[in-house]
This record gives C-alpha cells, sequence and structure tokens, in this order.
C-alpha cells in the first residue's frame, strides 16, 4: 500500500487502467470532466469491461454528474449503476491494481494540488496488495447488489401508492405500451405486472386540473424542463428522474399496472405486501416470461403444452395445457372475423398431434371443420372421420311428431282420446335415446304409414318438404352416428351443414353428446366435445327457433357434460359468437377460456360475470383486439395473456 497525495492520484489512476487488460470498476459518487473521459478514451482502445457505481440521492447529484458522462460511458459500452447512499471513491483495474482516496472522478478531484481539490489517497498493486484488492472487488459488488442499474429493459420507478395488486410507476422510457409486461426485481422473487394505461401530462400543470384543491402533483417546472429537455441524453434522464425523487419526494405519475403475481423458481404466486415506493420497473425479461409459459394456472407445469401463438408484440410461444381443457373444459368467444374459428381450428391440429391421448368429436354446424381440418393439418388428416349426415327429420318426444303432423294439417292423427292406438305405436319407436329409438330399425315413413289414416298425412309432408328423403333416412342417419361414435380415428366430425330443420339440429347433437357421456362414464378414456355455434344448441332462451327447456337434448346433456364430465375424463369445448345466448349455467363451468374481439353490450356482460379468471380491464379490451388477436385466461393458462394467433 501507498499513500497518495493530490498531485500522484491521477497519474496513479491512469497507470492502473494501462495496466488492466480485462476490466475497469468505478465507483464516484460524482463523475465529470476531461480527466474521466481520458480513462474511458484508453478504456475503449484497449476493449475492457467497464461498470460504474454513481450516487443519485437527490436531483443536484445528476447537475454535477451531467449527461455527457451517461453518453461517453455509453460509447465504450459500459454499464451503469446508481446508488442513492454511494459516498466511497476507487478504481479496480482486473486483480492487480487500485486505487482508493477521497477524491471524486471529477476535474477538481482528479487535478494537482495546486488546481483543485486537495485529495488523499491509497495505491494497491499485487501482489502484495492482492488480498486486500480482493476485498475491494467483493465490496464493489455488494454495492452494485444494492444499486439500481441502467438498462434499455428500465421504464420506471414506482411511485406512491404501491399496492399488493397494483402500483404506479414514473415512466422514463416511452416505448411502453399498454397491456406490455413490467417486472419490478425483488431480492428473492420478481413481481410481474401488466399495463393498464399510460398517460402523458403537459409539464406546464403545476397542480391538478381535475381536483378542488391546490394540491401541488408536480416538481417545479424548471426542474422538470432541465430533466426532460430534447437535447438530454436518455440514460442521463432516467438517472436524473431517480435522484429527483430520491432528493425530493415528489411524484410524477405516468402509467399504471396491475400485478399479475410473484415469480419465484419458474412459479407465480399471490403477492401479499407491496413493495417500496422508488422501486425500479423493468420490461418484463424474456427469461421470466418463458418459465411460467408452461404452467397452468394452478402453478403446477403443464403436461401437454397446446401450442396456440405468441404473446402479443414478442417471440415468446403460448400455450394452453391439453389437460385442463379436457377436464375443466375450454370457452372459446368472438365475433365474426374475429379469428375465432382459426384459432379453434390451430387448437385442435395442435391437440390432435399431440401425445395427450383424447378423441375428439367436433359437432359441426356449417361444414367448415373438415376442409379446415384436413388441410391446416396434414400430418394427422388420416386420423379424421368425417360423418356427414343426411338432410332429415329425427323428433324424439312425441310432441315433435304431433307438431310434425299439424304443420301438414293432420293434428288429430295424433289425438289422445279418439287415435290412442296412433299415439302408442309412436310413443314406442320415438324416444329420446339412441340405444332405445326405433328409427335404428325403421324410418319416419314407415312409422307415419303404420298409423291410421297415416299414407295421407305423409303424402302432405312429402309435398310440403318437395322431397321423401328426410322422411325415409332414419335408419341411415342412426347408423351414420353410430359408425362416428365408434370410430377408432382421434376426431370425429359430424357434419350438420345438409341438415334444415334446427329441432333436428338439436336432437341429433343432444344423442351424439348423451351416447358419449355414457361412454366415457364406463371406460373414462378421455373426450373432447367441440360445440360449435353453442347458443343454437345450448341456449339461455329459445333462440331463434331452438327450445331453452327440457325437450332441448343438446342443452340438457351440454349441461351435463359441464357439471359431471371432468370426473369421466369428458371435455367440452364451447365456441361461440353470442355469449350471451348461451346457457349461463355452460359458461360458468368453462375453465379457460380464449376471448376475441366482442363487440356487443350484453355478450360483454355476459363474459365478464361468468369468466372468473379475467378482470374488469381485460374484458374492456375485447372491443378493440385486433383480428387473430385474443386473451387467453382461466385454469389452462399461467395468467391472463394477449396471444397473437399463429
Amino acid at each position: 500500500m501507498r499513500l497518495l497525495t493530490s498531485d500522484e492520484i491521477y497519474e496513479s489512476v491512469k497507470r492502473a487502467v494501462e495496466k488492466a487488460e480485462e476490466s475497469l470498476k468505478i465507483a464516484s459518487a460524482w463523475i465529470k470532466g476531461r480527466y474521466f473521459e481520458e480513462i474511458l478514451e484508453r478504456a475503449k482502445e484497449k476493449g475492457l469491461n467497464l461498470e460504474v457505481v454513481l450516487r443519485a440521492s437527490e436531483f443536484q447529484d445528476m447537475i454535477i454528474t451531467d449527461e455527457r458522462v451517461f453518453r461517453k460511458i455509453r460509447e465504450v459500452e459500459g454499464k451503469v449503476y446508481l446508488s442513492e447512499r454511494l459516498h466511497a471513491k476507487f478504481l479496480i483495474a482486473d486483480r492487480c491494481v487500485a486505487v482508493v482516496g477521497s477524491a471524486n472522478f471529477t476535474e477538481s478531484g482528479l487535478s494537482e494540488f495546486s488546481q483543485g481539490n486537495i485529495e488523499a489517497g491509497v495505491l494497491y498493486e499485487a501482489p502484495e496488495g492482492a488480498e486486500e484488492i480482493g476485498k475491494l472487488l467483493e465490496y464493489f459488488e455488494r454495492i452494485k447488489g444494492e444499486s439500481v442499474q441502467f438498462g434499455e429493459d428500465l421504464l420506471g420507478f414506482t411511485i406512491n401508492p404501491v399496492k399488493s395488486r397494483s402500483f404506479e410507476f414514473v415512466l422514463v422510457d416511452e416505448s411502453v405500451a399498454e397491456r406490455s409486461y413490467v417486472e419490478v426485481r425483488l431480492e428473492e422473487h420478481k413481481v410481474l405486472g401488466r399495463v393498464n394505461s399510460v398517460y402523458a401530462y403537459d409539464m406546464g400543470f403545476f397542480a391538478n386540473p381535475f381536483s378542488s384543491r391546490e394540491s401541488m402533483v408536480f416538481a417545479p417546472i424548471q426542474d422538470f424542463k432541465k430533466i426532460f429537455s430534447e437535447d438530454k441524453d436518455k440514460e442521463w434522464k432516467k438517472a436524473a428522474v431517480l435522484a429527483y425523487l430520491n432528493g425530493n419526494g415528489n411524484r410524477l405519475r405516468i402509467a399504471t399496472a396491475e400485478v399479475v403475481g410473484s415469480v419465484k423458481d419458474g412459479r407465480l404466486e399471490v403477492v401479499r405486501e407491496p413493495f417500496h415506493v422508488g422501486t425500479p420497473v423493468h420490461r418484463a425479461s424474456a427469461d421470466t416470461l418463458k418459465e411460467l409459459m408452461n404452467r397452468k394456472f394452478s402453478g403446477e407445469p403443464m403436461k401437454h403444452q397446446i401450442r396456440v401463438g405468441r404473446l402479443k408484440d414478442s417471440e415468446i410461444e403460448a400455450s394452453v395445457a391439453g389437460e385442463e381443457v379436457v377436464t375443466k373444459h375450454m370457452l372459446v368467444v368472438g365475433t365474426t372475423g374475429s379469428g375465432k374459428s382459426y384459432f379453434v381450428k390451430s387448437f385442435l391440429c395442435a391437440l390432435l398431434d399431440s401425445s395427450l391421448e383424447v378423441q375428439v368429436f367436433i359437432l359441426d354446424p356449417h361444414g367448415e371443420y373438415w376442409k379446415g381440418l384436413s388441410s391446416k393439418c396434414q400430418r394427422v388428416k388420416e386420423k379424421i372421420e368425417h360423418i356427414e349426415l343426411q338432410d332429415t327429420l329425427f323428433p324424439l318426444e312425441l310432441g315433435e311428431v304431433a307438431d310434425l303432423l299439424k304443420y301438414a294439417g293432420h293434428g288429430s292423427l295424433l289425438d289422445g282420446r279418439s287415435n290412442k292406438e296412433n299415439v302408442a305405436k309412436v310413443s314406442k319407436a320415438v324416444k329420446p335415446s339412441l340405444k332405445l329409438t326405433g328409427f335404428k330399425d325403421k324410418n319416419l315413413k314407415d312409422l307415419l304409414l303404420e298409423l291410421k289414416d297415416g299414407e295421407e298425412a305423409l303424402h302432405s309432408l312429402k309435398e310440403i318438404l318437395g322431397s321423401e328423403g328426410p322422411l325415409s333416412n332414419q335408419k341411415e342417419v342412426c347408423d351414420l352416428i353410430l359408425k362416428g361414435l365408434s370410430s377408432s380415428k382421434k376426431a370425429v366430425i359430424f357434419d350438420f351443414s345438409e341438415i334444415t330443420d334446427p329441432q333436428t339440429r338439436v336432437n341429433l347433437a343432444g344423442l351424439i353428446m348423451q351416447e358419449l357421456f355414457l361412454e366415457s362414464k364406463k371406460d373414462k378414456k378421455g373426450r373432447l366435445v367441440v360445440l360449435e355455434e353453442a347458443h343454437n344448441f345450448a341456449p339461455e332462451k329459445g333462440y331463434g327457433d331452438v327450445s331453452s327447456g327440457r325437450d332441448n337434448l343438446a342443452l340438457t346433456m351440454a349441461k351435463k357434460i359441464a357439471s359431471e364430465g371432468r370426473k369421466f375424463r369428458l371435455g367440452l369445448v364451447t365456441v361461440t359468437q353470442r355469449p350471451a345466448q348461451v346457457s349461463k349455467f355452460v359458461l360458468s363451468q368453462m375453465n379457460t377460456q380464449a376471448m376475441f374481439r366482442t363487440m356487443n353490450r350484453n355478450d360483454l356482460d355476459a363474459v365478464s360475470t361468468y369468466v372468473e379468471y379475467a378482470g374488469e380491464d381485460t374484458i374492456g379490451t375485447l372491443p378493440f383486439l385486433p383480428t387473430g388477436t385474443c386473451i387467453l385466461s382461466g385454469a389452462g393458462v399461467p395468467f391472463p395473456m394477449i396471444v397473437e394467433v399463429s
């Protein structure tokens, strides 16, 4: 160790820099002037790894350590750390030389005795001073650990009030977008947040213009002009804001964020306590988000990740836990053209191509799935069974046949008082069960011909329908349904596009779901029902020509699967553009949600009421989502997120 006077300090610093081969570490409360810039030039020439710790305890610190310093450090690709309590001054070159003393790295601090401040210091050189240099290196790392590091991901600093579920922060980086993710890095964990709102204020306002009281919310305008002048360096601005906050206590609210959770050991946990005001807020790192992407809402790892797209404005892949969909169901909502159907097909393709042991049954009212899946899922095309149901009439209750005959002008044929024999024959043949229905052996035409005066009624129905087909193909339709239900292929599409009678669509869908429920109850093999345009099958109230009463077997079975299917590994995917028209009971059981653009107020209210995982702010963004973008939430994902579907 050797004592240094003012005349020797800068020369010793220069020699230390010359000896350095790898790194240069500097701690100084203030930095400024040509001597420091000379040090930086030599560090740049030698390609040294530079780290600098500065003080930012009050705004005056950044008046001394001005923006030029930050610009010069950035030019040599150095790293800057800010400490609120720093008073130490020293330099370490590799592990071979250290200069410690009273002098800041400013012109007056490093000048000779006759020109600057009167300073003193000590010089340590290896090998004699190796032990002390090692201690100083450890001390530098300790100071760094308590300091704020500046980088491109630093967005701002938290202000009053910081709550366990939300926080506000001063924005020092204008590239922050609403719905983007941010993180607060604490000692043992990180707090993940999502930006809800970004506000801009005119610095000319001194008091809150929306308050009846003249409460000061901004600092004196001259200070803000100094900080936010357009020609100021960006890194200096960040440091100046932190210093101002530390020294003056004035808070400038710019952005608000809701707390998603605490990230610890790759899991997302509830945040129960707020962190401190003034804590730095960073852009959420890819590593933080990636380690959560394979987790379910419960925090458990996904067993079967079904990739659906990417987090908005990122390259981070987003997935849904397939096992959660099979056991706890999924809701997909969105207006026409929002990307809803594309999402379902993409999800099903990925599901069919996964290792998840599940057989998918799609109830397709418009015949769009076979073409969509066969072209999109080339690798699994051979695993898809396409069942094209013929246009038919398929009553399940006596009353449905009676209504049909009344429509044809022969309602008296099933008058219980005068035609008991006819009533008995129809009641025996028409059952709300695929196993019990008489249509497995005979057609509706045959049944009508068995009735007294039924031939005339049959003739009338043929004229109304313009064809005999819907009256004579019930047995064939039964066979097609049984073929699909017994198929060994991984996916079965029941194509309803040729069926014109709304009641028949509901009846056949109900029969299919009923059989799937009964089979799943027996073997628990793993099945998934996709109910496209669910409002046409399971309405909350009568929708169009579809009943919402007990005579709607599709509604009855959708409710049963929604409430009991998870016990038998029978899942339900409810797809609709009108969630307000879907059974609220069914909606309430859908524990994973993919929500695309939704405009109608009633539909938004339905989603808000029956989707428990998504908050009011999340629901409020639905009308503004671009095509192909959705909000994923619920049991099958780690947290509610905006996803660009691919």
